[in-house]
């Protein structure tokens, strides 16, 4: 893969910048036992991460029930947007206790930052949290974009979200002069199956994160144009970038 060419650089949140596991792992808990479910281990959590919040939610709740034998009365089952409500509210609030960035990814995102490579993140983590973490740990000031499955109609593997951000950042660039990026110069960096697909689906480069929290096997299969096993890994090939061009007068 010709790294190179690379002008912008996409990223999911979850297991590529940040360690997340254990605060995502600890608010679903909060949230069962708080609505009066079983607790489940932190790996049977991470194995539901990686297609929105809602679906973590969702499978958490039924992996747990399906442990306790447990088979609530419809009468007493709490509204499902309730649940999800109190989760987003805890998480948001316990977000940061145990996250922290992987080794070497404040330093990458620097290193783009300084060759004017922009650079974006496309999560399917609701957006407000993964704004306080990036505000928490200081590193929004990296991102053009930062995009949530509330700013889309469909998440990840469908493309809606690398689309969007790919506009933000060249809404950006047109409002000082320079020119626009095409999605076959843009590298879009994840650890799940559903991150390559969404590259794939947007037209551009992609770049699996083989230590992430994604099914090792469909990401494997996922046909990603390269493979790391952590993101620290790009500064080496992302060191020959040269800034993207401006656009002539």
């Amino acid at each position: 893969m010709d790294f190179s060419r690379i002008q912008a650089v996409i990223f999911d949140f979850d297991g590529v910048i940040a360690n997340t596991a254990v605060d995502i792992a600890s608010s679903v808990n909060a949230t069962l036992e708080h609505f009066g479910y079983q607790p489940l281990s932190q790996e049977q959590v991470i194995i539901f991460v990686g297609n929105g919040a809602e679906r973590l939610l969702r499978r958490s709740i039924a992996a747990s029930m399906q442990i306790s034998k447990k088979i609530l009365p419809e009468e007493e089952t709490p509204p499902f947007e309730e649940v999800y409500a109190w989760y987003v509210d805890y998480y948001k609030q316990h977000c940061i206790e145990k996250t922290r960035l992987y080794p070497g990814a404040q330093d990458l995102l620097e290193l783009l930052s300084i060759q004017d490579i922009p650079c974006a993140i496309v999560s399917n983590k609701p957006h407000e949290i993964t704004d306080a973490i990036l505000n928490k740990m200081d590193i929004h000031k990296y991102f053009a974009a930062i995009i949530g499955p509330e700013q889309t109609s469909h998440v990840k593997p469908d493309p809606e979200g690398l689309i969007l951000a790919l506009q933000h950042i060249n809404e950006g660039r047109q409002k000082v002069g320079k020119c626009q990026i095409l999605p076959e110069n843009v590298l879009m960096v994840g650890d799940s199956a559903t991150d390559i697909q969404a590259g794939q689906n947007a037209g551009t480069k992609t770049c699996a994160i083989a230590s992430g929290y994604g099914n090792k096997d469909k990401l494997a299969a996922s046909g990603a144009d390269y493979t790391i096993h952590m993101v620290c890994q790009l500064l080496v090939h992302l060191q020959c970038i040269t800034s993207p061009p401006q656009a002539h007068s």
